[in-house]
Order: C-alpha cells, then structure tokens, then sequence
C-alpha cells in the first residue's frame, strides 16, 4: 500500500470518525452521549460511538468499492485444476496437487516456447517509478516504468554482481538503478549510464534489452528463438482507445500444460458443445469455423453462434481472432483480451480481460450485472482448465472426418516453432 494510499485509510477510518464522535458527545445529538455539565466528553459513550461510525466507515467503502471497482481474482490449483477442495490420506493440498502433478503423463510435447508477442503484465501492475520481476518464456527480466510512463523490460540481473534489479532496484527517469552498488542502466538501450562509486563508465557495459509493446492496457513481449525482430503487430482497439469500451474486471490462473492445447481451442470445433454447452445457461454451438487469414500469416479466426436451450433467451455470435500464441480477441455481447504465456517449460499464466460500454455511475444494477458476466467468464473458462491440466499431449492424434480443423490448426500453429525453439526432454526434472 502506497503512503497515499495510507493517509487516506487514516483519513476515512480514524481521524474522520473520531471528530464526528467528538461533535455528537459534545453536542449531545444522541441523548445517550450526551456529556457533563462542565463539558467534557463522556469516554464510554465516544469509544462506542466512534467503534460504530468506524465500522459504518469501512462498511460503505467496502461496499462502494466492490460496485465501481473492476473485479479482479485468481484461480485455485487445486480447486480449478484437479477438483481438490480437501485432500484424502492425510496429505495437505499442496501435497495432493504436487501428486497429482508427478503421477502425469505428458507426452511427446512441442517445443516449449514458441515466437510471438506474450503478456506479461497488465498495465495497471506497473505503476509509474515502479518495478516488477518476472520470469516468461525461459526469461528473467525486469518490468519499469519510467518518469515518463514508458515501460521498458531489460534482463533481471545487473551484469556486474548479479543482483536482480527489480527486487530492491529503483527507478531513476527513464533508467533502473541496481540495489546493490548503483550501477544505473538505461531502459531503452540497457546501456550503464552511472557507476555511484566510479570516476568512469566503461562503454561495453549493458544489460540485455528487451522488445515490448504496451497496447489495449497489457504489456508485451516479444519472444524469438532465432533472436529476430518482430515481423507482425497485435492490432490496437480503437474502442479501448476513445473509451467506448472500458475494463470491466479480469481473472487470471496458472496451470501445468503446453501452451498448444490451450490455443488449439480455437480449431477444435466439437469440444464446444461437450465443454461449454452445459457451462452458465444450456446450449449449443452452431455454424462454426475455424480459419487461417490467408495474408496474415500470425492470424486465425473463429466464428460461432449460440442457440440457447430456451427460445426465449436469445443468442449470440462469437468473434475470436487468435494472434500468435500468445494473445487472442474475443467479440461477443462483450470483449474480452486474453492470452497465455508460458513462465515454466510446461506452466501458463492465463489472462482474461474483459471489456464493455461504460455505465452510469447511478446505474448500480448493469454495473453489478458487469461483474457478473466477468464470473461468468470464469465458469466458462473452468472446464477447458481441468482438461488442460490433466491431459496427454498426442503428436498423432485419432480424428474422424468431423475434426479438420485440428489437424488444420496444429499446421498453422507450427509455424511459430523454429531451429532453436527450446525442447523439454523426458529427463528434465518439471520441479522448476
């Protein structure tokens, strides 16, 4: 919690109640508080006094928070990915999920991490001077923002000691500053521009830098085995942009599985009668297709309709753009961003974002309707977790004549692979 952030807790809860008390006791506006003759302040009566307008204080905020915050949670392991609320035969449930994990076949995977535009944070993570570690795709860096809003993503230990420099590191305009003796790197060339203790830089000095892209309220990186630059860009959301769409709310998981099943979705026609038909209200998946853009190669879309089981509830039609691996559009009665990005060689963090009309600030019901279909999201999405997590990956899968698309998709998908795309092994120990 920042100092700001501090004083205004102090403010509502503390100082506020307390003056409000002081006035009623002195004032004698609640018979039962009211104080002596000679005017001082009935103790009893002010502590309970102010305990009930305290309490009134952080109820209504936490109330008012709840209707015109974003809501933001997390997905359970265990709950989410093997159905465990409690664990059996005396293990905890981290024991039982670490279980379930070692007893897993994996399978004859692809190449662990694939090329393309990966999330690694949401914006709103990264505030102004502030620094953020992560590890994604085999990487560890250091997320920043600078004094001037830009963020900037550089490797997360200083060439120098190996300090990491985003826990402990500050930043100074647009450059991030080691914690541990001052060597200071700039954000946009990761080149040492300050020594604290030395008369002279030397020129060769640098930290690794990073290709980022912060757009539609994510931030980017670029990932490439073979070290090349970007040859395509997500699109940025006009409607994001100007404001007709604002963020709603978000989820996010982590789970033990390949990247390649989670976006195989897409291709995979007949999994969404089985998995999502049954999911928030009954009903089917209709005229669906799956296809590659034929000029943007990094590009495949999905189409779909719903019939609803109740003739009454109408339908909807589904947008999905899936760009790369690693981030995906979806256009339905709202939009949603989300993406994955592998931070173990078989372990995604899932992001899901959505997006809407902006409401009145009196409009209490659609605003609490907004974080409903958030949830709702969540529900949606829960199925396809508990299959990611437990499946076997098939490089030769059995498919009848009704799954083209498939066997279409894992093509497109391959091309995102190259030379020296890192492999897991049988041998590799998964305990990262």
């Amino acid at each position: 919690m920042g100092q700001t952030a501090v004083a205004y807790s102090l403010l509502l809860y503390v100082v506020a109640p307390a003056l409000v008390s002081i006035a009623i006791c002195r004032g004698g506006l609640i018979p039962a508080t009211s104080s002596s003759e000679d005017g001082s302040i009935s103790w009893p009566a002010f502590y309970a006094t102010y305990g009930l307008l305290a309490g009134l204080a952080y109820l209504t905020a936490a109330v008012l928070s709840f209707i015109y915050s974003p809501l933001e949670f997390y997905g359970d392991e265990g709950r989410d990915s093997y159905l465990i609320d409690k664990a059996q035969a005396g293990l905890s449930k981290e024991e039982a999920v670490a279980e379930m994990k070692r007893s897993r076949k994996i399978g004859d995977i692809p190449p662990v991490y694939p090329n393309g535009w990966f999330i690694v944070f949401r914006s709103a993570q990264v505030k102004k001077m502030e620094t953020k570690y992560a590890h994604v795709l085999g990487l560890h860096v250091a997320v920043f923002r600078g004094e001037s809003g830009q963020v900037y993503i550089v490797d997360a230990y200083c060439p120098h000691l190996g300090a990491n420099l985003a826990i402990g590191g500050k930043v100074k305009g647009e450059c991030i500053e080691c914690p541990f003796h001052g060597w200071t790197y700039q954000g946009e060339d990761g080149k040492c521009v300050h020594i604290a203790y030395a008369d002279k830089v030397p020129d060769f000095v640098k930290v690794k830098t990073y290709r980022s892209l912060e757009i539609n309220g994510l931030i980017l990186i670029w990932y490439h085995a073979e070290g090349e630059e970007p040859s395509w860009y997500p699109p940025e959301i006009e409607k994001i942009k100007t404001g007709e769409l604002v963020y709603s709310g978000c989820w996010e998981t982590y789970l033990d599985c390949h990247i390649q099943d989670i976006v195989e979705n897409g291709g995979d026609v007949a999994h969404l009668d089985y998995v999502h038909g049954p999911q928030v209200l009954q009903k089917r998946f209709v005229n669906v297709k799956w296809e590659a853009h034929p000029t943007k190669k990094y590009l495949s879309t999905t189409y779909s309709e719903t019939a609803m089981h109740w003739a009454f509830i109408p339908g909807n039609k589904i947008y999905h753009e899936q760009y790369g691996p690693g981030l995906s559009y979806v256009d339905a009665n709202e939009f949603m961003l989300t993406g994955c990005v592998p931070v173990g060689p078989f372990r995604q963090k899932v992001v899901f974002m959505m997006y809407s009309a902006p409401a009145s600030p009196f409009n209490l019901a659609t605003r609490l309707f907004k974080k409903l279909k958030v949830y709702w999201s969540y529900l949606g999405i829960k199925g396809d977790v508990i299959v990611w997590a437990n499946k076997t990956y098939r490089p030769k899968p059995i498919l009848v004549k009704e799954d083209p698309s498939i066997a279409q998709h894992r093509r497109w998908f391959a091309q995102f692979y190259t030379e020296n795309s890192p492999r897991l092994h049988p041998a590799d120990s998964l305990q990262w």
